[in-house]
């Protein structure tokens, strides 16, 4: 009888040896055709819409899309490459997490070995950023959450060396320390992936305004960051002491800016589930945000005799996502805008009754308007995928790769099976995991950063034995 240890060598030696000869054609396949459509996939905010249903107050949303943007190839940032040590803080404690990787299934490795193409084709080296999207040369700063997420989780998982890692991050921090500020003040909606410039049209602004909720996740992921490798303590430090965190925190919730037409917008963004995740991210760089926890501007509804909040304001896209993400990164939280129970639930008993395999979430998409909300409830209709501007979209996705996975890591039952197996089947003659699943059967094959990043971390907090990737500390 071999051994664990042995068995999961003979596993990874299978998986390298089929994706050398799959990655021969695959590349053979691709040299040969002429680059990919790209789809566009850029900042949060919101348009204003002429259904009348809205209230005349728009406030910004996550995720809108940008256009194609010209970008000056000759204009570089000065990227510096010195790797800034600092010693651990010996007041705080980590819990000691030992990892088993024993436990992941040779499908699941080879899922995890295409999730790692796409960052391994799809990265700047220069600035160390990856592409939002496959063939969109731009990212936002929810998208290099993603990819700091994707690093350490290669890292975790032995696909990538320390010294990989460490060269790969500390690539993605000089290029946050250098990076112009919109207004001096906070990270612009979207950078250039080449350049590291802002992405829009050249003003002495420096791009067209910030996410809070954008900047909420990073700031999530730059803690993890600190936790998982102490020496980048000071250079994470370098970054957020530029940002002005305390202009996207206003009547202690979440604001963010958009500039057009000559006229500057501030106003709240984020609606239940994004606001709360995203929130978190401030209170762990030291900000009050306790409004952003109450319960005013929500209602309970009923889908199928579930019971579920929603957002009573304007434009409430409401996925699958932050949930997910707060289970895999945060750890699960027994608060009453934490919704992933019934939410898993109600798409279990869909499933169940209909023998239809929908997972509604956020996601890129292959055709306009590029970007969609797969919205579990929307305006008084449940199931409806919106663009971003809130317009029901035809041949919509219902099945998100990325969500999928995640829950099946998170939950353990018979539907959780499924859902891994769905993705897996899914992503069987694709280099990289595909995003997802359109209505007509079609596959969704907008290659994206969160979609690959997010199998990746599932994968990691699942050899963590499903403890979250912030870790709890004690103080001394």
């Amino acid at each position: 009888m071999l051994s664990h240890k042995t068995q999961l060598t003979i596993c990874r030696i299978y998986v390298t040896s089929l994706l050398f000869v799959m990655s021969f054609f695959a590349y053979s396949n691709e040299e040969s055709k002429e680059p990919e459509q790209p789809s566009f996939y850029g900042g949060r905010s919101v348009s204003q819409q002429s259904n009348q249903q809205l209230p005349e107050k728009i406030t910004f949303q996550r995720r809108a899309i940008a256009p194609a943007i010209p970008i000056d190839d000759n204009t570089q940032l000065n990227i510096r490459s010195n790797l800034l040590q600092d010693k651990v803080n010996a007041s705080t404690v980590k819990t000691k997490i030992v990892l088993s990787l024993d436990n992941i299934s040779r499908q699941e490795w080879l899922l995890a070995k295409k999730a790692s193409y796409y960052f391994e084709r799809n990265e700047n080296k220069k600035t160390g950023l990856t592409d939002s999207v496959q063939g969109y040369h731009h990212t936002t700063m929810w998208d290099i959450a993603s990819d700091i997420g994707a690093t350490l989780a290669l890292e975790a998982l032995e696909l990538i060396t320390t010294v990989q890692a460490d060269a790969k991050l500390n690539r993605i921090l000089t290029t946050l320390s250098t990076i112009p500020l919109y207004n001096d003040q906070l990270p612009n909606r979207e950078y250039s992936t080449e350049t590291g410039l802002p992405s829009g049209k050249n003003n002495n602004r420096n791009g067209n305004g910030w996410s809070a909720l954008d900047i909420g996740r990073l700031l999530i992921w730059l803690e993890i960051t600190i936790q998982q490798k102490p020496h980048f303590h000071k250079q994470v430090n370098i970054i957020t002491e530029r940002w002005l965190l305390t202009r996207a925190v206003h009547k202690k919730t979440l604001y963010g800016t958009r500039y057009q037409k000559n006229d500057e917008l501030y106003r709240q963004e984020g609606r239940l589930g994004y606001l709360q995740y995203a929130a978190q991210g401030y209170q762990l760089a030291g900000l009050d945000v306790a409004s952003s926890f109450n319960r005013d501007h929500t209602k309970i509804i009923n889908i199928n005799d579930i019971p579920l909040y929603i957002d009573t304001r304007n434009v409430p896209f409401f996925t699958t996502d932050p949930y997910v993400l707060q289970a895999i990164e945060l750890g699960e939280n027994a608060a009453w805008w934490n919704q992933l129970e019934p939410i898993y639930q109600l798409h279990k008993q869909q499933y169940n009754q209909s023998k239809k395999l929908w997972m509604f979430s956020e996601d890129a998409i292959s055709k306009s308007p590029w970007f969609s909300y797969n919205n579990i409830y929307f305006y008084g209709k449940s199931w409806l995928s919106t663009s971003p501007g809130g317009k029901p979209i035809e041949n919509p996705q219902v099945f998100s790769n990325k969500i999928a996975f995640g829950l099946s890591v998170i939950f353990e039952d018979a539907f959780s099976d499924v859902l891994r197996q769905a993705v897996i089947q899914n992503s069987r003659s694709s280099r990289v995991i595909p995003t997802g699943i359109y209505k007509n059967n079609a596959p969704n094959a907008s290659y994206n950063i969160n979609t690959n990043s997010l199998i990746l971390v599932s994968l990691w907090y699942k050899s963590r034995g499903n403890k979250a990737i912030l870790t709890p500390t004690t103080t001394n």
